[in-house]
């Protein structure tokens, strides 16, 4: 396998793993830090704003990728993590906090876009749901470390060395981007026209299937992020990062032995593993029983697995070599526009009452139940193995 890739590929591989884990690091301590600033009512927010800054900063980094090229967007992406994570000791108010949180969001608005166009450009279609797989694993390491060592590392240094150190981590995701090649064939200066944005850069239509497939599936991984925490604390785990961790774990495992699934089967068929996996995980969390809370997260780490890496090889697909950057905009606005709803909407439901949590996890169903009916009955992929290879 990894004699099928080249250097910058790998490099690419443990760029995205380092800049996952600096702004995994801080997200389970953001429940408790925002409340300790008196915003309790406001959790939703520290997961909403981001993802609405990101979605908003899509279309303008998927024009720049396939302009000024994958690496500067990549770039940009890694210093935005970099200062806003040192910031966040120095902006102590609730105001201040939301802010760096919307600021922060432009972070995974860049460098993820990049990331994925870079992929296009570097492996053909025939390994391409084996790259975004690959890849999303160091992503998924990234995020189950992240999860895993915060609320420790919270303990021994205190939340204020926490974002300090989520900042150095940035650095040298940042660096090793520095490194790389630029992949985009031919690239042109950065111009203040390059900034004029239409409706087609925040949506084209060629990407409609996976685009709404995105959406309703990851309002999901919106309302884990956000509430799992508080959710954990009600059944009495005390690690608020465990479901992640743990759903993380799965999530690699499956990429690992599935990786190209989507390759030989189709992206379609992927899809309806991987979102129909995401309804059994929904089912089991409204029991709130222990045993399938642990169950719930090892099947939404399958469904995740399964589910990405087609929906991204889909996408990529469809864009033919032609404007890749907006295409995966689109995807990624979906993705960020599928998160908001799963923070706001759950965080409404859930309303700080334990015994609510049914209904935010019923809605989840709902919404799940929508986005199977959508794969069997409306999306048609195209499948194409035109690309360039470097």
């Amino acid at each position: 396998m990894f004699k099928r890739y080249s250097l910058q590929f790998w490099l690419l591989c443990l760029s995205t793993l380092l800049f996952f884990f600096s702004f995994t690091l801080i997200i389970p301590e953001l429940p408790d830090y925002i409340s300790s600033l008196g915003g309790k009512d406001y959790k939703g927010f520290t997961i909403g704003l981001f993802t609405i800054s990101a979605g908003l900063s899509r279309p303008v980094s998927g024009k720049l990728a396939d302009l000024i090229g994958r690496k500067p967007v990549m770039l940009f992406g890694g210093l935005v993590c970099v200062i806003v994570s040192l910031m966040y000791p120095l902006f102590t108010s609730i105001f201040g906090f939301l802010l760096l949180r919307f600021i922060h969001g432009m972070s995974t608005g860049f460098m993820p876009t990049g990331t994925v166009a870079y992929i296009a450009d570097i492996i053909p279609s025939d390994r391409r749901g084996q790259a975004m797989g690959l890849v999303g694993v160091m992503n998924n390491v990234g995020l189950m470390s992240g999860n895993a060592v915060s609320t420790y590392i919270v303990e021994s240094i205190g939340i204020q060395n926490l974002f300090l150190l989520s900042g150095g981590i940035a650095v040298l995701s940042v660096f090793i981007v520095l490194w790389m090649k630029e992949s985009l064939p031919s690239t042109q200066p950065l111009k203040l026209k390059s900034f004029a944005i239409k409706w087609s850069d925040f949506y084209d239509s060629r990407a409609k299937d996976p685009a709404v497939i995105m959406l309703l599936s990851v309002t999901v991984f919106g309302t884990i992020i956000t509430l799992m925490p508080d959710y954990s604390m009600g059944l009495g785990v005390s690690n608020k990062g465990l479901f992640i961790s743990i759903m993380t774990i799965s999530t690699v495992l499956v990429r690992l032995f599935t990786s190209t699934l989507s390759d030989k089967y189709g992206r379609l068929v992927s899809c309806q593993i991987g979102t129909f996996l995401y309804l059994i995980a929904c089912l089991l969390l409204t029991t709130k029983q222990l045993p399938l809370f642990y169950l719930s997260a090892v099947v939404c780490g399958f469904a995740s697995g399964i589910n990405s890496p087609a929906l991204f090889a889909w996408t990529v697909d469809l864009a033919h070599g032609k404007q890749v950057g907006r295409l995966i905009a689109t995807l990624f606005i979906s993705l960020e526009a599928g998160i908001t709803i799963g923070a706001f909407a759950s965080a409404f439901i859930y309303d700080n009452v334990f015994s609510n949590f049914t209904y935010v996890f019923i809605f989840l169903a709902f919404i799940i139940v929508i986005s199977i009916g959508y794969l069997f009955g409306i999306a048609k992929p195209k499948y194409t193995k035109k690309t360039i290879n470097i």
